[in-house]
Formats: structure tokens, C-alpha cells, sequence
């Protein structure tokens, strides 16, 4: 009896000593139940033409029903920003669902919020950096914290000013969020050193010329979507792309620089041309020598008088005066 026990024993302990084994035979991992089906790291298995094209779906979002933000207006789903790779040329076909849809928010979100949420922003990038603090708040170098600290801003409203150099329109080619088209500026700040912000946004102002030639001052308010990889002079550079739902252009027609003068400036300057006038007189009538007195005098004897009477012939006459007649 001891020893039927005894052999049932050590078959329960063979049994359990072969069992890991086994296991790590056939590439599982006896610790972690509900994965045994898994493949190994090692020896994963190919995907298959369904599961590829279910990653590439979800890669381009295309599968992507979220609110493209989950609080209302201040940062973008961070799924949305999974796609978006920094420092590359232009805008990738992998970041195009992500592209839309944040150029759809920033057209819903109330620029008021946008302007308040980068407001708030602003200050505390401010407040955190020494150099920032000791600065006034307008002088801030809102394109440098920008351009030296673009995963602080990601995917939430940041506001420029400065001046448009060039403007396109362009189309947006077929969506599902019924955008159409959509405008590119090139804005240089008083701070960016020569270095262009991109901006893209669907409303534009009503006058702002489209040129690749302008100087057009704006302010605006939008989402930063990635650093935006262009080509210039075969070096490649790169410039902050800010997502927005319009523009503000702040016109400085020539003229308000030239204004017509007004009836008071017509009189001041007739008086000062006056009074100019007569010191020149004055000046000129001093320097002037007095004239000789006349060695003859007028005739007022006959009328009209003569200022230069004739001789009288019984008169006698001096020799020259005989000579010359």
C-alpha cells in the first residue's frame, strides 16, 4: 500500500516537472495564463493580409470615431498626434486624417477660447523659465519657446503676430469633413530671426491679397501641428505649422500715412510763408544804398511837367555843351 502511494507520488511530481518544460518547448510562457496561444518575441508570425490592412487603418485613423478633443477646444485627442512625425518634408499621407480634422477643430473652437487657452499657456511658459520671468509679458519670444520646445505646445492653441510675406490657396482634395479648401501663409515674427511660421486655415479676410509678394501684418490663433520640413537654397530647414480657423489682418492702407492737410495747417503755413516774406523785404530794404538826389529838377511851371526841360537857346553855353551840339 506505502509503496503504490509512494509511485502515484513521484508520477504527480513528473508530471509537474515535465509540464514547464513542455511548454517552453513549444515557445509559450507557462507563467502567463490566456497567452499561451501567443507566439513567441523571437518567432512571431507574419501578418496577414487582414491584419495589415486593419494597422494601416488604424495608422491613418481612417477607424478613428473619438472627439477630436476631449476638452472642448484645449488640446487635440492624443491619439490623433500618434501619426504625426516632427521634421519631415511637408505633410505625410500617414498625418492627413490628423491634419483635417484638427484644421476642422480650430474652425468650431471659438477663437476667443483659442486666444484665452494660448493666453494661459503663454503665462506659465513664462513664469517657469528664469529668463522668460524677469521679461515683460507682451515681449515674451513666443516663436523661440516655440521653435526650442515644440512637445510642450503639441497639439494645443499657441497665438503669433508679425508680418505675412506670402500667401497660397490650395485645395484639400476629397475628405470626409467636407473641407474644400484652405489657405498657406508665411508669417515672420519680430522675434523669429529671419525663420517663417506656416499657417493653414480655411477663412480668409476679405481684402488680404493672395501673392507669393506681400507685406500684410496678422495676428492669429490656431493648433501646433509638427515641425514643418522645407526645402530653401538646397538646405533643409524647418518651420513651426500652426493649424487655425482664420486669420486677423491688420491692414496699414498709405492712406492714413498721408492724410490731407486740414484748413488750419493751410493757414499756419500761408502765415509762415507771409512773415518769411517780409523778413526777406526787411532784409533786402536795409542793405540797400539810399538813391543819388536828381541834379535836375522837375519843371512844374507847364503842365504836365517836365522833368527834363528843354535848353533855353538865348542862354549863353559852355564850350562842351557847344561841342556836343
Amino acid at each position: 500500500m506505502n509503496r503504490s502511494l509512494w509511485i502515484r507520488n513521484a508520477l504527480v511530481v513528473f508530471v509537474l516537472c515535465w509540464q514547464p518544460h513542455l511548454a517552453m518547448a513549444q515557445g509559450r510562457d507557462p507563467d502567463l495564463s490566456g497567452r499561451a496561444d501567443e507566439p513567441a518575441p523571437g518567432s512571431r508570425r507574419p501578418l496577414t493580409e487582414e491584419e495589415m490592412v486593419l494597422k494601416r487603418k488604424r495608422e491613418l485613423l481612417l477607424d478613428f470615431a473619438d472627439p477630436t478633443s476631449l476638452d472642448r477646444g484645449a488640446s487635440v485627442h492624443p491619439r490623433l498626434m500618434e501619426t504625426v512625425k516632427d521634421n519631415t518634408i511637408g505633410v505625410r499621407y500617414e498625418e492627413r486624417e490628423a491634419y483635417l480634422r484638427i484644421l476642422k477643430l480650430a474652425s468650431e473652437v471659438p477663437l476667443s477660447r483659442q486666444e484665452s487657452l494660448a493666453a494661459e499657456l503663454r503665462a506659465e511658459r513664462r513664469l517657469l523659465n528664469p529668463n522668460y520671468s524677469r521679461r515683460k509679458e507682451y515681449d515674451f519670444p513666443q516663436f523661440v519657446d516655440l521653435f526650442t520646445h515644440p512637445e510642450i505646445y503639441r497639439g494645443r492653441p499657441v497665438s503669433l503676430h508679425g508680418v505675412m510675406r506670402k500667401l497660397t490657396k490650395f485645395e484639400l482634395g476629397k475628405n470626409s469633413l467636407g473641407m474644400d479648401e484652405a489657405y498657406e501663409g508665411w508669417v515672420y515674427t519680430g522675434d523669429s530671426q529671419g525663420n517663417p511660421a506656416v499657417v493653414i486655415f480655411t477663412n480668409k479676410p476679405e481684402g488680404l491679397p493672395v501673392s507669393g509678394d506681400i507685406q500684410e501684418e496678422v495676428e492669429f490663433t490656431g493648433y501646433y501641428f509638427k515641425m514643418y520640413g522645407y526645402d530653401a537654397q538646397d538646405v533643409t530647414r524647418k518651420a513651426p505649422l500652426i493649424l487655425a480657423g482664420e486669420v486677423k489682418w491688420l491692414p496699414r492702407p498709405y492712406k492714413q500715412v498721408y492724410q490731407p492737410w486740414g484748413l488750419k495747417w493751410y493757414v499756419l503755413t500761408t502765415l509762415v510763408f507771409l512773415f518769411g516774406g517780409y523778413l526777406i523785404w526787411q532784409t533786402n530794404r536795409r542793405e540797400m544804398p539810399p538813391l543819388p538826389p536828381s541834379q535836375i529838377e522837375p519843371d512844374f511851371s507847364q503842365f504836365p511837367p517836365r522833368e527834363f526841360p528843354a535848353p533855353d537857346p538865348l542862354a549863353p553855353q559852355s564850350p562842351s555843351e557847344t561841342e556836343d551840339a
